[in-house]
């Protein structure tokens, strides 16, 4: 009977860094039920939430039948789309290439398509789901928000196009129970970017190099320690509201952190998005970043949008803790640059 009154939570992508940690916080709370959705329930990282409690169910996003089977009688809902899979999976760049087209712009339609699968899939529970039950990880729309000036900045518009854009007319029974929470730079992005992060100097100090100002303060979260405890307390808000997980953080006070975190020697500097993209490895990846810097000069990471955070949760009583950059910083293993 103590089940009765619990709460089933699905958490979508949840092996991943954002539904993991948000799985793993619900777990915390005896009031919930979690449900895990996986392409692969015997996996590690799967089998870590089923011993610790989670339902872990098999479901495909390109699979739209699967997810309405996965979400029965969910009463809160996770989403998380992603971009970045696709972009890099060789068959997924064959695939782009056989279509004519470029892996930015077809990790932007994988991720379009599996993102309006979900609120598909979402919306055939409506019913089930409480007042602020339908909680979506989603970034500003790029196109919109500057103008026009970017467009194609494909891993922002391929979760904006979805939540809201698609959400709100189509279903909006399901946008009146929905929030958007958007998340700042990961905090650990360095692992994709080392080149950008921390260039090696001849003198022996290392240099930040972004298409970036470095006076504009841009939101930085450590995904896997703070995204479950921001969706948790956004659970607790009103429906109908956007947010912005993360501390915002200038790149240059983000560099000096850094630096008393190791002791090294750093400084921040401002470049073109061409020598950025000169400087990635991977041209493609280093285009896509390097409007997202740009785009994080003006008009902001956040599109302008003025966007709930920790402190505004925090100021109605529900608690909303968020790790700072530098506290973040001082938790990671930076000796494979430092050895350089």
């Amino acid at each position: 009977m103590a089940d009765v009154q619990k709460k089933l939570i699905v958490v979508l992508g949840a092996t991943g860094n954002q539904g993991g940690a948000v799985a793993r916080r619900f777990l915390q709370d005896p009031q919930y039920i979690v449900r895990g959705l996986t392409r692969n329930v015997s996996s590690p990282a799967a089998q870590a939430l089923a011993a610790l409690g989670a339902e872990m169910v098999t479901a495909e996003l390109d699979d739209v039948e699967s997810l309405k089977k996965a979400l029965k009688g969910a009463n809160l809902i996770f989403s998380v789309t992603q971009y970045w899979e696709p972009f890099f999976r060789p068959d997924c760049r064959a695939k782009a290439e056989e279509l004519g087209t470029n892996c930015r712009k077809y990790a932007y339609d994988v991720e379009v398509q599996q993102g309006k699968n979900i609120a598909d899939a979402a919306a055939t529970v409506v019913d089930t789901l409480v007042d602020n039950g339908f909680l979506v990880s989603t970034l500003s729309s790029a196109r919109k928000c500057s103008k026009g000036k970017f467009q194609d900045l494909y891993h922002f518009d391929s979760k904006a196009d979805v939540f809201p854009d698609y959400v709100a007319p189509k279903y909006p029974e399901l946008a009146a129970k929905m929030s958007c929470i958007h998340t700042g730079f990961f905090t650990t992005s360095h692992n994709i970017l080392p080149d950008s992060y921390f260039a090696k100097q001849p003198d022996g100090s290392f240099q930040m190099r972004f298409p970036c100002n470095p006076d504009k303060l841009v939101p930085n979260l450590d995904v896997n320690r703070d995204s479950g405890n921001f969706v948790y307390a956004v659970s607790q808000m009103p429906p109908g509201k956007a947010y912005m997980a993360g501390q915002y953080l200038s790149f240059k006070d983000w560099a000096a952190a850094w630096g008393r975190v190791t002791g090294a020697t750093i400084t921040y500097k401002e470049v073109t998005m061409d020598e950025m993209v000169a400087e990635t490895p991977d041209k493609p990846c280093g285009l896509e970043v390097a409007l997202m810097f740009a785009y994080s000069s003006d008009p902001g990471y956040d599109g302008g949008m003025e966007l709930l955070t920790a402190e505004d949760i925090r100021k109605t009583g529900i608690d909303c803790p968020i790790t700072t950059v530098e506290e973040s910083l001082a938790k990671q293993d930076f000796s494979k640059y430092l050895k350089k």
